[in-house]
């Protein structure tokens, strides 16, 4: 019974090991202003709901971007439409080819800037000095490579604290927030928010010709790295924000299986065992109370709350009351991933947004 317990602590100190860090920007502004030009491309499908938000963010930062372009992948609900009336430069994906890695590529080769930020519909600037934070960081990485910010996860229904694993897992699958730091080099980005220069965009073939199974954030990743561009990586806590599958559960169902089991394979191997054998520690911490160590089971389980509260805290504005039953989200995590794996492996396609997207 004993070694039963030393195996769950080991467990729960792999999570400190794997999720080690997460950086953030400076809260406040420079003191002097920058003359970085950027063009903000923001690839939509039917986002009436979000995209009014998106732009009037943008609309009040203390710097303003040379352009907004808003390009529109096929929408049914007048999402276009509404961009033009909020000041945002339109263009219809007509080609063939759709999804968002098209609509990232025809935006591009339509802006005018020499600094691209492409960001997700759903995210939101929540402060005001948002954007001349990021490019000031920009600056100080010599404006070169990739960086690229997730976002901080706003929830309001109660349906929405089970993304909280699915938060943690994206990050630490990433590789560069464990103990090991940027020693290990990250696996890809974060797609909801990523800046890069002109020129080192188009050097790599930017989103150019992907295909529409593949995850884009990690495949431009892979371009930049090849290329021997860096990849900077940091949290967007208190700087950018969005609120993920606001149209119920079914909805986040299909998000978070649609890409997981393809992610996992760019993680390395020790941060992937270690994060096996964090959620397994997790599970755990529950059937150890089933034997007569059960005092022990009672504090492993105290250190796994704990610990899930400190990493919400990180990634989202999750409810600290509700990670006392922790072992429900992470037995959620791996019934999704499971079913992640059916349908990128077996299936071998999942559906999103009204369209069947085949791997």
């Amino acid at each position: 019974m004993l070694l039963i317990m030393i195996v769950l602590f080991v467990a729960w100190l792999a999570g400190w090991c794997i999720f080690y860090r997460l950086p953030f920007l400076a809260k406040t502004a420079p003191t002097t202003r920058h003359a970085t030009s950027v063009s903000i491309i923001i690839p939509v499908r039917n986002e009436v709901n979000t995209i009014p938000k998106l732009i009037r963010s943008i609309q009040k930062q203390t710097i303003q971007p040379q352009e907004i372009i808003v390009v529109d992948d096929a929408s049914t609900d007048g999402t276009a439409e509404i961009a033009k009336r909020l000041g945002a430069v339109v263009f219809s994906n007509d080609r063939e080819q759709h999804g968002k890695a098209a609509a990232c590529w025809l935006g591009a080769t339509h802006a005018k800037s020499e600094t691209f930020l492409f960001l997700d519909a759903d995210t939101f600037f929540q402060t005001e000095n948002s954007l001349e934070r990021l490019l000031a960081e920009y600056e100080k990485r010599g404006k070169r490579g990739l960086m690229s910010l997730q976002p901080f996860h706003q929830t309001v229904r109660f349906y929405e604290q089970f993304s909280f694993i699915f938060n943690v897992i994206i990050l630490v699958g990433l590789n560069t927030f464990s103990v090991f730091g940027e020693k290990v080099k990250a696996a890809g980005a974060f797609g909801p928010c990523i800046l890069c220069s002109r020129i080192d965009y188009f050097q790599v073939d930017g989103h150019n010709d992907m295909p529409s199974g593949i995850l884009d954030d990690m495949a431009l990743a892979k371009r930049f790295l090849k290329k021997d561009l860096p990849i900077h990586l940091y949290g967007g806590k208190e700087l950018i924000a969005f609120r993920m599958y606001p149209e119920g559960f079914k909805q986040l169902i299909q998000g978070w299986t649609k890409d997981f089991a393809t992610a996992s394979k760019a993680t390395n191997p020790f941060i992937l065992f270690g994060t096996i054998l964090w959620i397994a520690g997790g599970v755990g911490s529950v059937l150890a109370f089933r034997t007569d160590q059960w005092h022990f089971a009672l504090v492993i389980y105290c250190l796994y709350v704990c610990q899930c509260i400190i990493f919400a805290k990180r990634v989202g504005n999750f409810t600290p009351a509700f990670l006392l039953f922790f072992p429900i989200f992470f037995l959620f995590f791996l019934f999704l991933f499971l079913w992640s794996l059916i349908q990128t492996y077996l299936l071998k396609s999942v559906t999103w947004k009204g369209r069947k997207i085949k791997f």
